[in-house]
């Protein structure tokens, strides 16, 4: 009658002894615990070194994990899908959307090699968060199949949503003008939805030129954050085009196919900061002649943040050194979606009008 109770005391000091184990282990390593987690969950990915960063195949990654991706060629456009939770990069642009909103990070970025699609280890670390560890040629992590997001926003499509003017502009109230005193020109020519013939595709934005907002613009311009909100991108490191051939070669493959793939459009924006505020709502500030230096990824801004000056990097202006071309050209998106998308350029333009008003 003895043997449950001599059981049951072997089972505890089993336990005792297991715990003792865990407490000499350091936190979040996977040193000692390998042969604990189970072969289903504990997943291996081979690295490569490209261009300085160990970089894992997205192919390779959904080999082991649970979920799907596309690699747009033309638009050199990555999303992916993972457990209910969207990410989106483009070739060159150094920011990771997730579920619609733009992620402070500067890790995160697509890298080619033959026309093969990478991604860096901070993927799995900084976005997925997900505790990994990296020994020569591969990177271990430990999948449950759940991942833990660095932002599990649920999101609305703009599609799915039933706007009209008046709806727009109360969402869109918190901006403050980008240039002080400035006001929005009604040139549909500097409005979204305009026409761009020299690129085969459409204006996305809003255009602030001197001559056409009341105030005088300069390269001496400060611009604005417009609301509180944090940094996402900031190009420090920018690379005008070299010569006006290169530049034109871009245009040309632009008339080739028809549009201008994203790659090549975030060129033609030049020197670029990206601030994401509350809502979803997102800023492109494009064509900046230069960044404040203080300015980095992750800088909690407001309206009275300068961000950077008004310029012509990225233009035809800006190749050719003559000076023109000189404005301040934004973008606003709600969720990764354009926000101009429901509406007719007359209901833009009243958005606009009454969103900026003094």
């Amino acid at each position: 009658m003895k043997r449950p109770f001599i059981l049951v005391s072997f089972f505890m000091l089993l336990l005792i002894i297991s715990c003792n184990s865990n407490q000499d282990e350091e936190p979040g390593s996977f040193e000692g615990s390998l042969d604990q987690i189970t072969n289903e969950t504990l997943k291996e990915l081979k690295l490569k070194s490209i261009e300085e960063s160990n970089v894992f195949h997205v192919y390779d990654l959904f080999e082991v994990v649970e979920g799907e991706y596309n690699f747009d060629e033309l638009h050199r456009s990555l999303t992916m899908k993972l457990n209910d939770q969207t990410y989106k990069l483009v070739y060159g642009i150094p920011v990771v959307e997730q579920n619609g909103i733009y992620l402070p990070t500067d890790e995160i970025f697509i890298v080619m090699d033959n026309e093969e699609v990478y991604l860096p280890v901070a993927f799995l670390d900084i976005v997925l968060d997900l505790e990994v560890d990296v020994n020569d040629d591969k990177v271990v992590f430990q999948w449950s199949g759940e991942t833990l997001p660095t932002s599990s926003i649920q999101t609305t499509s703009l599609i799915d949503e039933e706007w009209d003017v008046d709806k727009m502009v109360d969402y869109l109230s918190f901006l403050k003008k980008p240039i002080q005193k400035a006001e929005v020109s009604t040139i549909p020519n500097h409005l979204p939805g305009a026409k761009r013939a020299y690129r085969n595709g459409y204006h996305e934005g809003i255009d602030w030129y001197g001559y056409a907002t009341g105030q005088h613009i300069s390269f001496n311009t400060p611009v604005l954050a417009m609301a509180e909100g944090v940094v996402v991108r900031v190009d420090h490191d920018y690379e005008e085009y070299s010569t006006v051939q290169i530049r034109n070669k871009d245009l040309s493959l632009t008339a080739e196919l028809g549009e201008t793939p994203q790659y090549i459009f975030d060129r033609l924006r030049g020197r670029q900061v990206w601030v994401q505020y509350e809502k979803g709502v997102m800023n492109r500030f494009a064509h900046l002649d230069a960044i404040p230096d203080t300015l980095h990824v992750g800088d909690e801004v407001n309206s009275e943040t300068i961000i950077g000056y008004v310029g012509n990097s990225g233009t035809s202006g800006a190749v050719n050194g003559d000076g023109s071309e000189l404005h301040l050209h934004q973008d606003l998106l709600i969720y990764g979606e354009l926000f101009w998308k429901p509406f007719t350029l007359d209901e833009i333009k009243e958005i606009l009008v009454r969103v900026f008003k003094d």
